[in-house]
Formats: structure tokens, sequence, C-alpha cells
């Protein structure tokens, strides 16, 4: 077994609820509902239709949920569906740091594997702090985007991590569960180069659904290739050009800050590295006259968005996937609009004139400042030039600390609330609520579930 691994296992085998602050446990709540929240949201996009299609026609022994619909499928293809809805908004809590993880992408893992073997919310609420730390330990030290790969695998490792910790895998069925996950699920990055795909929400997911099928082979007695990571044809030669990383993944855990708490749960539909930029256009929003703007200079962080600036599907999107990743396009419509929500993506608000004849006016520069301050801390700035001459600047920053600093509870039930609005009744919402509040109190995580059933599709 190699050492990459071995920490990874003895981290998964050792970690034990009562080693989370309260602080963390309440931030993981937080994300949990935050999740269900973007997952609802999603259950009627196309992506997510052609998923639940296919789980629809297969039946498991023992089953899983869907979300919204509490249709029963196998474990594996729950997690793919679930994971799809969760990503498909592109409004999940993320970490970006040497490179980009959606760790809620492995949630559906766990939330699969726990309803289907009769696990309580405590052991959930446990495998939810291992997938987080998992997967953006990985992302802290790992830029493996760089070298033009997907997030397919980490995702995959997160997941069959959290699902062996509830299967009780010993430490030699982990690591064949590590391995089952990795070793077939290198993906390219091409997933998030030029005109974007349905696939672009889907990457995640398929790693949820990798690491659960991952787990169970494990479980049964499958074994994968040795040194997975260090090997001769391992990851880190085969993804990472042969340089090794080591994930700083902790052996203390008194007074750790647990990744779970260092997230940033998003407020709009848009990718990570958006959301500081929509912010500082509502800032720039309520110092002008938005129609009065001659040209707007867009500066942001180089390392999220030099490999996009010439792209033309950048300039004028034609897709949702596209335009939630669209610096130009993203700072337009909160210019125009104020916000940007599901709803505006949904019905194509980056199609319009306005939009549209904003963005021409849109330039943008990637200045040293910004990119010596990232990945650590987001930064933005317009600079307006005003049809009259005048000049205006508006500026926003978001540090890991202001991650950490808030649990994000308050945050997330907000969220939740607006966006199950038309999907959930007012009952329904207090209950999932106070039951995700309380969740480590729960024998059995089988009512969360069947609570995300949308109210049209009841009885």
């Amino acid at each position: 077994m190699d050492i990459t691994a071995k920490k990874l296992i003895d981290f998964t085998s050792r970690l034990q609820l009562s080693d989370l602050s309260r602080v963390a446990i309440k931030a993981a709540k937080a994300r949990i509902v935050s999740t269900i929240a973007v997952s609802l949201a999603a259950f009627d996009l196309e992506p997510v239709r052609i998923a639940r299609k296919l789980a629809d026609r297969v039946k498991g022994n023992p089953p899983a949920s869907i979300f919204g619909s509490a249709t029963k499928t196998t474990p594996d293809m729950a997690a793919f569906v679930n994971s799809a809805m969760v990503r498909s908004l592109d409004m999940s809590d993320t970490s970006v740091m040497a490179a980009v993880s959606h760790p809620a992408d492995a949630f559906s893992a766990i939330l699969a594997v726990a309803e289907a073997e009769g696990l309580s919310g405590a052991d959930l609420l446990l495998a939810t702090a291992i997938i987080y730390e998992v997967q953006c330990r990985f992302v802290e030290v790992v830029p493996y985007n760089h070298h033009g790969w997907d997030q397919t695998p980490v995702v995959a490792l997160g997941a069959a991590l959290g699902c062996s910790r509830l299967l009780k895998l010993n430490e030699t069925q982990m690591y064949h569960a590590i391995a089952l996950a990795i070793t077939p699920n290198l993906a390219l990055n091409q997933t998030r180069t030029g005109k974007l795909s349905m696939w672009k929400g889907m990457a995640g997911p398929q790693g949820a659904r990798a690491g659960v099928f991952a787990a169970y082979l494990a479980r049964e007695g499958m074994t994968g290739p040795d040194e997975v990571f260090e090997g001769k044809f391992g990851l880190w030669k085969q993804m990472m050009g042969g340089e090794r990383y080591d994930l700083p993944i902790p052996v203390d855990f008194k007074d750790h800050v647990f990744a779970v708490r260092q997230t940033m749960i998003k407020s709009f539909p848009t990718r990570f590295n958006c959301q500081v930029p929509v912010f500082t256009a509502q800032k720039l929003r309520g110092m002008v006259n938005v129609h009065d703007i001659a040209a707007l200079k867009i500066e942001s962080i180089r390392q999220a968005f030099e490999r996009w600036v010439d792209l033309p599907e950048v300039w004028k999107p034609e897709t949702r996937e596209t335009a939630d990743h669209s610096l130009p396009c993203t700072v337009a419509m909160a210019l125009l609009d104020g916000t940007i929500t599901p709803h505006m993506m949904d019905s194509g608000r980056f199609r319009d004139r306005d939009v549209v004849e904003l963005i021409d006016k849109c330039s943008i520069e990637l200045p040293d400042e910004f990119a010596d301050l990232a990945p650590e801390t987001r930064c933005c700035r317009l600079t307006a030039t005003m049809k009259n001459g005048e000049t205006v600047i508006a500026e926003c920053r978001r540090s890991l600390d202001d991650d950490i600093a808030d649990p994000g509870w308050d945050q997330a039930v907000a969220k939740f609330t607006t966006l199950t609005a038309k999907l959930l009744t007012p009952d329904t919402q207090k209950k999932l609520l106070a039951l995700v509040k309380s969740i480590e109190k729960k024998k059995s995580v089988g009512k969360l579930v069947k609570l995300t059933k949308i109210q049209d599709m009841q009885g």
C-alpha cells in the first residue's frame, strides 16, 4: 500500500464524530441543507431528467431513493442521479485552492449507502466530514486541473472513503475501494473547455457513482491495482507528470479546522470564481445607472480566468453551462438585474440583447495584485467609464477566513427556503430543516430522503 493511500485510510478509520467541534458540526449541517436545496431546484433540468429516466429502469436490493420523487433504485444510480441534481444548477458549495473541489458531489453517495444500509444520522454526519476533508485537502495542494484533468477521480476518492467508513470496511478493503474508484475514472478537462455540454454537471456525479460502486465491490472481495498513487503508472505519474504530493490530511484532530467549514456556500447559480464578481456587480449597480455605462473593465483572478479570456464562447454564451462560467456574462446579468437566479439561467437570460450589448462593452484584465492574493483571497474590481466620461469603481474581496468565520446555517436555510418554496409545503420545509438540525440524533436517514418528495408528486 502506498503512502498516500495509507494516510487517507488512517484518517478515515480514526475520525470520530466527537472529534468535530460544535462549529464544524453546524457547518456540516448547513452544507447538507444547501445540498438538498440545490438538488430539488434542479429536479426538472434536462440532464437530471435524462439521469432519472435511466435510474427508473433499475431496481436495487438494497435500494436507495431519488430526491424529489422517492423512486427506488440501486445505491450507485441514486448517487449518480442525486449528485446530478446537486451539480446541475452550479450552486453547490465549493473549495478552490490549487484545484477545484465541489465536495457536495459526493454527499449523494454517502446518503445512498446510509439509506440502503439502514444507518443513522450520526453515521451520515461523520461520513460528510470525511468526504469534505478528503476532497478539499486533495485540491488544496494538487493542481490537477492545470494538468488537463477533471474532478471525477477526486469525487470518486472522497465518495469511496466515505462509503467505506459507512460499510465498516477494514484497511485492506478500503485500499481496494480507493484503487477501484480512481483507476477507471481519470477524466479529461475537455469537459470544461470551449462550449460546455451537459456533462459539465455530470463529471462529479460520475465520481459519486464510482465511489459507491467501488466500496461495494471492495466489500465483496474485489481487489484493485497496487500503488494507485505512487506506482509506475499510478495517479502521480499519469495525472501529474511524476510529481508527488503530500496531502495535508490531519493526524491530530485537536483544534483542527475541518474542511467542511472552509467551503463557500454559493449565493448564485454560477461558477465559484464568478461569485465575488457578481457581488461586485451588485455593489456597482447601486452606484451607477447601468444604461449609462460606456465601457466596463473587469479585473479578477488570473488563475481562475486566464485560460477562458480568449474563448469566443465566453463572450457570447449559447448554453447555460457556458453562461454560468462566463465572467463577462455573469457580471452583465448581475448589473442589469441585480442578481442571478436559476430561473434567469433556465430562461436563457444570457442570450437577451441587453445582456449581449453590455458584454460587448466589457474588457478583462488579470492583475498581479489579485494573482498574488489568490487562491486564499478572491478579488474583483469593476471600473465603469460612463457616457459623460466619469469613472466609477467598485471592488469586493472574500478570503478563506471569511468562509471559516460563518458556519453558514442561516445562509443555507434562507437558500433552502427560497429554492424549495414552490416544491415543498411550508410544513415539509420546517420538518426537513428540523430533521437536519438534529440529524445526529436520528436512528435512520430514511425520513430525510422521504421529506424531499416534491409536493406535486405526493400520493
